[in-house]
């Protein structure tokens, strides 16, 4: 009988542990909605942390795809980056549980004098995104009237907001909140956007500001993501290095000054990931400025104390969809007869250069005159990083592109090029007198013609660059021998400018002439095209004779 009595009980036992402490325990494991922003974002990177570390959550191939998209996101891959931010926005779903809404959401959308300028302009960003289009930045602009604006002002986002009329659905404001959380995790902060956005030309931040020398340190925890989880303006304050962002739209360089990273330790985060997709140095003190590119091609440079004053980057954007129509690219009065003077130089098979200021349009020319270069000709293409993408531009070519890579340099590249069958070489960009010099050489024997850009402001300063190029690096003694050279190689300067109205034209074409002078120089110079800055035209000051022109790099 005791038995039977000890059995009934441990069954009972047995069968209450059985049925309710598993549902008990699921409850203590639920865990309550997150009280802040701050530990929204933890709880966040612990969720994507715990789908990496454990193999049991996700399938292989699903937890390889979350590893890719949390390394590559921010580098330039959009289809990662939309990947990962579909998965954070589950994840907040989840989390929110049954205080699903839009009271849950950390941005007071209810009330738009308690928003920061930031909070703003994100939401009316996501809005507008919503839409369709990647080119939200330029509709932005037109909409609120800041094509004119040197800079844009926490007033200005401000008064655009309530102009707008834009409330958002609940969708719009979680998708605001999935934004910030992406981009404070694992994307570039307030930058994140306008690195994405296609009509953004460049963003740079950490440029300008006080520097961590100048001010405490330890004052800069008031601005972390918990204290000031959304960064942006909130009063006239002095600026410090991560309150500054710029951005470059149609051509002008244009101050977010609502925008922050809230923090030193936030603006470093994003100079030490955003550089990295092909880098072949890590950002140390031993390396402290990198040049590389985003996976999109983008160009980006970083840098870091003590070289700089600061943390900073700089993203050039790549525009690659298809080559830009040169008559799209020269619109001001008098632009057929340049159209007409540039298509002939190459049609006539000239080496040049095409000079300029950094951004003012030199790559963007060079692409769009590949277009008239003899369809059957060999095209060789060295460049430091790959920018000019020609093989997507111009698939049916025959184009061949390098770049240097560890000890394969871009002098390593020229040579190389040399037992390529090259009709023409382009060379991205001269930057170095090693690159000079060889660009002379090639342009003297290896190929028809040779194209390159570089960033001098004068025809003379640029002979006298490539002159002195010769004498350092290949043994040659004699200045006038190598001057000789340069002007018997370089038929041509197009002097490209992007001014500080945004405006982009040629400035000038540029005939060197060699002469039988006996002493310097051994060259004059012509002035074919020039640009009226007042007028904003063209006036053509001579004529391109072709039948005097040089046939060939070798002819």
């Amino acid at each position: 009988m005791i038995w039977i009595v000890l059995f009934i009980v441990v069954g009972a036992a047995v069968a209450f542990l059985v049925m309710y402490l598993p549902g008990r325990k699921k409850k203590r494991d639920r865990e309550p909605p997150p009280e802040s922003f701050g530990e929204l974002c933890s709880r966040v990177r612990d969720g994507v942390d715990g789908l990496l570390l454990n193999p049991g959550t996700e399938s292989e191939k699903d937890r390889l795809h979350i590893m890719r998209a949390v390394r590559e996101a921010c580098l330039g891959d959009q289809s990662e980056r939309e990947y990962l931010k579909d998965r954070i926005k589950q994840m907040i779903i989840d989390m929110l549980g049954d205080r699903y809404g839009r009271g849950t959401l950390f941005i007071p959308f209810d009330d738009p004098d308690k928003m920061s300028t930031q909070e703003m302009f994100e939401h009316l960003y996501m809005c507008m995104a919503a839409e369709g289009g990647r080119d939200v930045f330029a509709r932005m602009v037109e909409k609120f009237g800041w094509r004119e604006r040197n800079m844009i002002s926490s007033d200005d986002v401000r008064n655009a907001y309530h102009m707008s009329g834009i409330a958002g659905n609940y969708n719009d404001m979680l998708d605001t909140l999935v934004q910030r959380v992406y981009e404070v995790l694992y994307g570039n902060d307030c930058t994140d956007l306008l690195i994405a956005d296609t009509s953004v030309d460049g963003v740079s931040a950490g440029v300008g500001g006080r520097t961590r020398t100048d001010y405490d340190y330890l004052s800069a925890l008031e601005h972390s993501f918990e204290k000031k989880p959304y960064g942006g303006n909130t009063g006239e304050h002095v600026s410090r290095s991560f309150d500054t962002v710029y951005c470059v739209f149609a051509g002008k360089t244009v101050r977010l000054k609502f925008l922050s990273f809230g923090s030193e330790g936030a603006l470093e985060r994003v100079v030490k990931n955003i550089y990295r997709y092909n880098s072949r140095a890590a950002l140390s003190q031993r390396d402290p400025v990198i040049h590389a590119t985003m996976k999109d091609n983008s160009r980006v440079m970083v840098s870091r104390p003590p070289v700089s004053d600061g943390y900073a980057f700089y993203v050039r954007k790549y525009r690659s969809s298809s080559p830009a129509d040169i008559r799209t690219l020269l619109v001001h009065e008098g632009a057929e007869d340049v159209i007409e003077m540039l298509t002939a130089l190459v049609k006539g098979e000239q080496s040049f250069c095409i000079s300029g200021n950094t951004g003012g349009g030199k790559t963007t020319l060079l692409k769009a005159l590949v277009a008239y270069i003899d369809p059957l000709y060999a095209i060789r293409v060295v460049e430091s990083s790959f920018e000019l993408d020609l093989n997507n531009l111009y698939p049916e070519r025959n184009i061949h592109m390098l770049q240097e890579r560890g000890d394969f340099s871009i002098y390593d590249a020229i040579t190389a090029t040399k037992k390529m069958d090259t009709d023409v070489l382009l060379i991205g960009e001269v930057n170095e007198p090693k690159v000079a010099g060889a660009f002379i050489q090639i342009s003297q024997s290896g190929s028809r013609m040779a194209i390159t850009t570089l960033h001098h402001e004068t025809t003379k300063k640029l002979i006298e660059y490539m002159r002195n190029a010769l004498m350092c690096e290949f043994g040659i003694t004699d200045a006038s021998v190598a001057e000789k050279q340069v002007v018997d190689s370089i038929g041509f300067d197009v002097h490209m400018v992007r001014d500080t109205s945004g405006r982009h034209y040629v400035e000038r074409i540029t005939k060197i002439i060699p002469t039988d002078s006996v002493h310097p120089p051994y060259y004059r110079l012509s002035d074919l095209i020039v640009f009226d800055t007042e007028e904003s035209r063209y006036i053509k000051k001579g004529n391109l004779e072709i039948n005097e022109m040089r046939m060939g790099a070798g002819g």
